[in-house]
């Protein structure tokens, strides 16, 4: 039986500041993947302003001769390739990096709160021995992840086609109903498969599990408390988004009391808000990696 909500999300936190470390680690990691979605915005920047300045120069006085040049070349099949694929490579690298971060930090989460430590070392194993179970995993996690969203996709289309056709038929009050819960179902069944997933990708990590045997333990723990992990997904969802939000607002209200100060002088303020919101993003996904991974393992271990 899956512990509560509660208590794993204490032991989450209890391994968070055992590890404290691991925040560090997840800043490299996440300035790692953005860095990575660059090289496609540097070959659009270049291509793009090569585009506008031969169009300046072929017609200077013509003043839509920039936007048409750089809009010709947007279009173009060869400029789509370049940027798509670079774009592409870094989704893919990104993901794979994810991925990496995964495997390296829930071992050390789960040593953490089952009372144990091993540091960087059980990073370092973990990231070595289990990323190749863990990828697999994470690809069929993305696979129900996606299905899910087709699923309320779907859902979604079809309740306001039915209310559009239905309108005036005297039976609106069923309909409300139908179109009610199917929005319902198009929002809770995203959030399960989402979790179950999840669970299945730290079980993968934390035991060493294939993909298809941790997508099975996963799934019957999930139907053990189907509603502590689709509450948990819910609210580190809405907390992940929240909260550096949350931090780079009040960042932005304590440097605004600074106006008329030259902009370079607010650089490092500017600076330390977003490293600061950084910091609240790694600690949220790293306290959802410890509640899932407590949620999905109990008190398995190998």
């Amino acid at each position: 039986m899956p512990p509560p909500l509660l208590p794993a999300l204490g032991l989450a936190l209890r391994a968070l500041f055992r590890e404290a470390w691991l925040l560090a680690a997840g800043l490299l990691f996440a300035a790692a993947r953005r860095v990575l979605g660059w090289p496609a915005l540097a070959v659009a920047w270049a291509l793009l302003s090569q585009a506008t300045a031969l169009s300046l120069r072929g017609h200077p006085f013509d003043p839509g001769a920039a936007v048409e040049g750089a809009l010709e070349v947007a279009a173009s099949p060869r400029f789509l390739g370049i940027v798509g694929g670079l774009w592409l490579a870094g989704l893919v690298l990104g993901a794979a990096l994810r991925v990496a971060w995964i495997a390296g930090a829930v071992p050390v989460l789960g040593e953490a709160m089952a009372g144990g430590g091993g540091g960087s070392a059980r990073f370092v194993e973990g990231l070595g021995a289990r990323l190749p179970r863990v990828l697999a995993a994470a690809v069929l996690a993305s696979l129900a992840e996606a299905s899910g969203g087709l699923f309320a996709l779907a859902l979604a289309l079809g309740g306001v086609q039915l209310s559009g056709r239905a309108a005036g038929s005297g039976i609106e009050p069923v309909l409300a109903a139908a179109v009610a819960l199917a929005l319902v179902l198009a929002v809770a069944v995203p959030l399960a498969l989402g979790s179950a997933a999840d669970a299945a990708v730290s079980r993968a990590a934390l035991l060493g599990e294939g993909p298809l045997e941790a997508f099975a333990a996963a799934t019957r723990r999930f139907l053990l408390r189907p509603g502590t992990f689709v509450l948990a997904a819910l609210a580190f969802g809405l907390l992940g988004g929240l909260a550096p939000a949350a931090v780079e607002g009040a960042g932005g209200v304590l440097t605004g009391f600074a106006r008329g100060v030259r902009p370079a002088a607010l650089l490092g303020p500017d600076l330390m808000v977003a490293v600061a919101a950084a910091i609240m993003a790694a600690a949220v996904d790293l306290t959802w990696l410890g509640t899932i991974s407590a949620l999905a393992c109990g008190e398995d271990r190998r």
